[in-house]
């Protein structure tokens, strides 16, 4: 029941799989009547479908639980290849993504609180010369620095990664700035290669604003005697030499972009990047950058009931548009 206290909120673009009738968690409960479930992020995309409530899925709106019916038109997730799996390798399949079962959902809900999801360790910093500079309607340089997630893996569209929704939000915030976005992640990098690149795609183009998104990678298990491919503490030394030599060099300021969680399914998960992610916030508050803290987001979705394969749309370690999304709030507060 709505009370004084209770606010109405829009979720947009929630993505997930279901398997069979199974009911399936979404982010929120306490939904209002009228969700939209389609097949595809935007509804003017060549192939979207519209799927109806009673017809293709079922909701329970208290519960904020949705199943597909028995005769639904939605993708049954059982049909994945790597279903029912302990484990799996992606290199044994051809196709072994989400794409073709993940649908997008809309929707409002009740909340008694103004602000939902927001991370357990909220930035002690924020991004006070290049606010100065934004207020000063001078131009700005936003460089993109990390693996495969931050060149915008599996994003469907590029104004759905999460930097394109960073960027977006700042032009609106200061829409007489002007700010470029130059993106110089590199698919499959771990932040030993990145620091060996960072003097030519980072420094030399004189950024005002970096963020440093690694450690996907870094983490992986590369067989049974490797558990990570760049071990914590080289990654820690990687990631200090990376933020020294931005300061010293250029005026930029920094953002370090604790990872998402990868399938724990995935053979080359270790289950570390906990650890990846408390070494990214110690050194903000060691050496004074920013922090966007995706991990505590990913962690509070998944306590909240979302699944694994329902964030990630390569089934992997790549966020579906929705997994954007979560990155982009991370960066929320950043910005006043």
């Amino acid at each position: 029941m709505t009370t004084a206290n209770t606010h109405i909120k829009q979720q947009s673009m929630e993505t997930i799989v279901l398997v069979q009738e199974e009911g399936h968690k979404l982010r929120y409960s306490g939904i209002l009547p009228g969700v939209y479930v389609r097949s595809h992020a935007c509804s003017t995309d060549d192939g979207n479908r519209v799927y109806m409530e009673n017809e293709d899925y079922v909701v329970d709106y208290k519960a904020g639980v949705i199943s597909r019916t028995r005769q639904s038109r939605i993708p049954d997730w059982r049909d994945h290849p790597v279903y029912g799996m302990k484990e799996f390798d992606h290199r044994d399949y051809p196709d072994y993504s989400n794409r073709g079962y993940m649908i997008y959902i809309d929707y409002h809900y009740e909340s008694e609180q103004r602000i939902d999801g927001m991370p357990l360790h909220a930035p002690t910093n924020t991004l006070e010369r290049l606010i100065r500079k934004l207020e000063g309607k001078q131009a700005v340089r936003y460089v993109v620095f990390g693996d495969s997630i931050s060149t915008g893996g599996d994003a469907s569209r590029d104004e759905f990664a999460y930097y394109s929704l960073f960027a977006e939000a700042v032009r609106a915030r200061y829409p007489e700035a002007e700010l470029e976005v130059v993106n110089k992640a590199l698919g499959g990098e771990g932040s030993t290669a990145a620091l060996e690149r960072l003097e030519q795609d980072v420094i030399a183009l004189k950024p005002d604003l970096v963020s440093i998104g690694y450690g996907m990678n870094d983490q992986c298990t590369m067989g049974p005697n490797i558990r990570n491919g760049i071990p914590p503490g080289l990654f820690e030394e990687n990631i200090r030499e990376m933020v020294q030599q931005i300061e010293q060099k250029t005026d930029a300021e920094i953002i370090l972009i604790t990872p998402c969680i990868s399938n724990p399914l995935w053979k080359h998960s270790s289950g570390d990047l906990a650890i990846y992610a408390d070494i990214l916030l110690r050194l903000s508050r060691e050496l004074g950058t920013c922090v966007a803290d995706v991990h505590a987001l990913w962690v509070q979705e998944l306590q909240a009931g979302k699944s694994h394969e329902s964030l990630l749309l390569n089934n992997v370690n790549h966020p579906s548009d929705y997994g954007h999304a979560i990155y982009f709030k991370a960066f929320g507060n950043l910005i006043p």
